[in-house]
């Protein structure tokens, strides 16, 4: 039996589905199909009922499952384990949130690529969370402390936000009129929204709500009402003007870096977490509290 195969048997019964499987793994649907119907003959046992609406385990799959967990598990440890004595060479992923990837830390690993020529970055610029066990990640930044247990957390910084429109937009357009674009993830809960409709003064109608800050930004400074932006990325827009400041930085939100224990050894990954730490230290002033 190829030991690799429990890969595919355990993604596609996660998933369900062939497509699912192999977006997780990185395969295309086809490769998946094939390696399940190998297992299934080495096995010689039936593991999943081909579905319309996708594949679910058999009972036979379902008796093999827990013990296919237990594998993957021990060998995804054996995998950190490795990574965790490599010297400083070969990929380091990171995760980190698309704008404060590009903005905060960018510049400085750009700096480590540039003077550790056998180090290599492969960036997961995604709102998704990735899973640090399972080494979808080797390093991740998170805005989001995370709630997993058994990982080393560290917060890096804490961002100012402010209320932004785009310049003229409060002269041109009466106050009765104005409109909020809102980030509507998690992010924006209702303390922030409290906060805005006091500090202005007034609730303001929310038509606009966007799964991401730039996409936020971008209506803000199209002239379409107000937004809750992060300092860092607002200031440095010439199209924005600043209408209420969180002085007393109430909003601020904390970054974390986040990693898993096995990987804190690896040369490469310690090169990646002081990279993002002196990136942290480097943010002016006044974008953090």
């Amino acid at each position: 039996m190829n030991w690799n195969d429990l890969r595919f048997f355990v993604a596609v019964a996660k998933e369900g589905t062939l497509s699912g499987a192999a977006r997780c793994l990185g395969k295309d649907h086809t490769t998946v199909s094939r390696r399940i119907e190998a297992l299934e003959a080495d096995l010689g046992a039936h593991l999943f009922d081909r579905l319309a609406t996708g594949w679910k385990l058999t009972e036979a799959g379902e008796n093999l499952m827990p013990a296919a967990l237990r594998i993957e598990d021990d060998v995804l440890v054996f995998e950190r384990q490795a990574h965790g004595d490599e010297t400083a060479h070969g990929v380091v992923k990171i995760a980190v949130p698309p704008s404060a990837g590009r903005l905060l830390f960018a510049p400085r690993l750009a700096e480590l690529l540039r003077d550790q020529k056998n180090l290599e970055y492969e960036i997961l610029g995604s709102s998704v969370v990735a899973n640090l066990a399972r080494r979808e990640a080797d390093v991740a930044v998170r805005m989001v402390r995370p709630d997993q247990s058994g990982l080393i957390v560290r917060k890096l910084v804490e961002l100012r936000y402010a209320v932004y429109a785009a310049k003229g937009y409060t002269e041109r357009v009466p106050k009765e009129k104005w409109e909020f674009c809102a980030d509507g993830r998690n992010t924006f809960g209702d303390y922030q929204q409290g906060w805005v409709w006091d500090t202005l003064d007034k609730e303001l109608p929310v038509r606009i709500k966007a799964d991401d800050t730039a996409t936020v930004q971008a209506f803000v400074a199209a002239g379409h009402g107000l937004g809750l932006l992060p300092r860092y990325m607002a200031d440095e827009d010439d199209r924005l003007e600043v209408v209420a400041d969180d002085s007393l930085a109430e909003l601020s939100k904390p970054v974390w870096l986040v990693v898993h224990p096995d990987m804190r050894r690896s040369p490469g990954v310690r090169m990646v977490m002081d990279a993002l730490i002196k990136a942290s230290d480097s943010i002016p002033a006044a974008y953090k509290s």
